[in-house]
């Protein structure tokens, strides 16, 4: 039994995190399993932004392979709330993986190292606040909750209307 107990513990603790800075046509992806120094960086780029979603669920599997995580793995997604937000939450959701809108005003930024700023900086910043705040760290950043389709099309509305 005691085995059993500690085998579910280290599955518990393995966790691929993904985060995505989403562009208009291209999506900077940082994804850390916590045993590499640094994240692994990708961009996908689609002209249909369902077409770089799937990119993104493709550099999830090949990772899962590449770094011989097993297949079950705990992943856990996020990037900031924006425009296209709320349909990825549904896709992921959808498709069961864990996932993290972010208000992109509660992640900190160190004054002397606010002049860099790039998709890249962001993305490695992005994956590296989940990890933390996934360990109870959460002054790291906020989560925004995700109105239902219905409450969403109804804000939709309010603001077409001006």
């Amino acid at each position: 039994m005691r085995t059993d107990l500690s085998s579910a513990t280290d599955r518990d603790e393995l966790l691929l995190a993904v985060s995505i800075e989403l562009g208009t046509a291209k999506w900077k992806v940082a994804l850390h399993d916590g045993q590499r120094e640094k994240p692994a960086i990708h961009t996908v780029a689609d002209a249909r932004a369902a077409g770089r979603l799937q990119a993104v669920l493709d550099l999830i599997d090949a990772h899962k392979q590449k770094w011989s995580l097993p297949a079950d793995v705990r992943v856990a997604v996020s990037y900031e709330a924006g425009q296209d937000a709320f349909w990825i939450y549904r896709a992921l959701q959808a498709l069961g993986i864990e996932r993290y809108v972010i208000d992109a005003a509660s992640i900190p930024v160190e004054r002397h190292k606010r002049c860099a700023k790039t998709d890249r900086l962001d993305a490695i910043k992005l994956v590296t606040n989940l990890r933390a705040w996934l360990r109870g760290e959460r002054d790291r950043m906020h989560v925004v909750r995700v109105p239902s389709m219905q409450d969403e099309a109804s804000r939709q509305m309010m603001r077409d209307r001006g």
